[in-house]
């Protein structure tokens, strides 16, 4: 039990926290180094997202050849014959398409001599329930299609029939027309020689029935006969679609050229992304340490507004990367592999030809700049040569550039326990980092001081204690005497 200076007249709370308040500088002071830990650690996972972005979302996207080597398909002959849907990078040569036989959908017709009757009268079967072990008619009546049973009330009408029919088309994969004359129309929802397959069409009260059965289309492609049930084919990297039988003696032409439309665009996406990962590495590096300003204490955030601590503490996490030698490393290499497209390519007598990209002034540190007409010219020369810069296997800028951002991530997981693919600003850090390590180290020792803060507080305590003791026996023997 604590006494507060009662026989002494002392203030000794007030005694023990000024006691305390240097000791306790100690324990402030290793909790602001933590916090600068802390922070670094949090500046590391920031850049670390940006450059897993910019590998994983955008180099490695880029890298894909139908983005980077983009092709399109040129239609001359019957163009009215076919569509393109797809030319892939791959897409290579000419294609001479003869369409011999356009796909087509089963189609079944039936005409009902008396339309206005029920399903019941017109023939359809109804359908049966056990009940007590004897089959008793049920209030339906049913049919197949393609295999699916379609269910309707018995005394429903054939434009009921089909309605249901329609409701259901894509699991019974047909669909169905009425019209007063009688007629009722089912047709297959998909092309192909698989046709319609119908039972439980009335044999009364049908007149007439016509069926037509599907068709698979057929071409013919460089002297090789394709079908397909759906007019769709694939053939060397073009994909297209039929859409009526070729003019006799003209067949449709395919061709594959550059799309230099997609591949300006992809590289121009390329040089904004690299230019933003670049502008915030550079950022990181230079940014200056203000010495002026350390993490706060608790004490110190007491007196201040919110707003005056979080402008405080933007200033005092200032610098944490700065020349950062992983940080520093990569950006040496980003800058290194971006040299290639600065040189540029070379024609056929061994001429430099600029492919428009160069770099700004020095200050600027290695940021790309673009100029669209000069590389448009250098895909009319030579598109291929062009990509090569950018996809080469053993030297491409996207290569390297993977490469160097895979190891710098490496380097950031091993120092502060980044993640190697997340983009994530919350995600957890590695406990086996060195940058975790020193921080649990930390938090130890902090723990550490608090008992011993705790232990010297209660010796403190203790002191006083036994003065305020003191001070009472001895009022308590003079108070004695005095009654002498």
């Amino acid at each position: 039990m604590r006494l507060s200076g009662l026989a002494s007249g002392m203030d000794v709370d007030a005694m023990v926290k000024k006691l305390m308040k240097a000791r306790e500088s100690s324990y402030d002071k290793m909790v602001k180094n933590r916090t600068r830990a802390e922070w670094k650690q949090e500046d590391y996972r920031a850049i670390s997202t940006k450059i897993v972005d910019f590998r994983n979302n955008k180099i490695l996207a880029y890298n894909n050849s139908n983005v980077i080597s983009a092709k399109t398909a040129q239609i001359s002959g019957d163009t009215n014959a076919l569509t393109i849907n797809k030319t892939n990078s791959s897409a290579a040569g000419n294609l001479a398409v003869n369409v011999t036989k356009i796909a087509t959908a089963a189609n079944d017709v039936y005409t009902f001599s008396n339309p206005t009757n029920t399903l019941e009268q017109l023939g359809f079967i109804v359908e049966t329930e056990m009940v007590g072990g004897v089959p008793t008619p049920t209030n339906n009546v049913s049919a197949m299609i393609n295999g699916k049973k379609i269910t309707v009330a018995k005394d429903a009408k054939l434009a009921d029939l089909a309605a249901a029919i329609n409701a259901n088309s894509g699991t019974l994969k047909a669909t169905a027309v009425f019209d007063a004359s009688g007629k009722l129309s089912l047709a297959a929802t998909q092309t192909g020689a698989a046709g319609l397959n119908v039972a439980g069409m009335p044999n009364i009260g049908v007149t007439k029935t016509t069926i037509t059965a599907g068709a698979d289309a057929s071409v013919t492609v460089n002297g090789i006969d394709y079908t397909s049930k759906n007019n769709q084919f694939s053939v060397n990297g073009f994909e297209f679609t039929v859409k009526a039988q070729t003019i006799a003696g003209s067949p449709s032409i395919i061709s594959a050229q550059q799309d230099n439309n997609k591949i300006v665009d992809t590289i121009k996406s390329f040089i904004a992304d690299y230019n933003s990962l670049m502008g915030a590495i550079n950022s990181e590096l230079a940014e200056v340490k203000s010495r002026d300003f350390t993490p706060l204490s608790s004490d110190e955030k007491k007196a201040m507004t919110d707003d005056d601590i979080k402008r405080w503490e933007e200033k005092a996490r200032n610098g944490s990367l700065r020349n950062d030698n992983t940080l520093t490393k990569l950006a040496s290499e980003l800058r290194l592999a971006a040299v290639s497209l600065i040189g540029g390519i070379k024609d056929e007598a061994g001429n430099s030809i600029s492919i428009g990209i160069t770099t700004g002034s020095y200050t600027e540190k290695g940021k790309l700049i673009l100029d669209e007409k000069k590389l448009r010219a250098a895909l009319d020369t030579d598109s291929d040569k062009v990509t090569s810069l950018f996809m080469d296997n053993s030297k491409g800028v996207f290569r390297s550039m993977s490469n160097s951002s895979m190891s710098a991530l490496t380097d950031l997981s091993k120092k502060a326990g980044t993640s190697l693919v997340s983009t994530d600003l919350t995600g957890n850090f590695r406990s086996d980092s060195i940058l975790s390590k020193e921080i649990a180290e930390m938090k130890g020792r902090e723990r550490a001081m608090l008992r011993r803060l705790s232990m010297i507080e209660q010796q403190y305590y203790k002191k006083f204690t036994a003065m305020e003791t003191a001070i009472n026996k001895f009022n308590a023997q003079a108070g004695s005497l005095k009654s002498l």
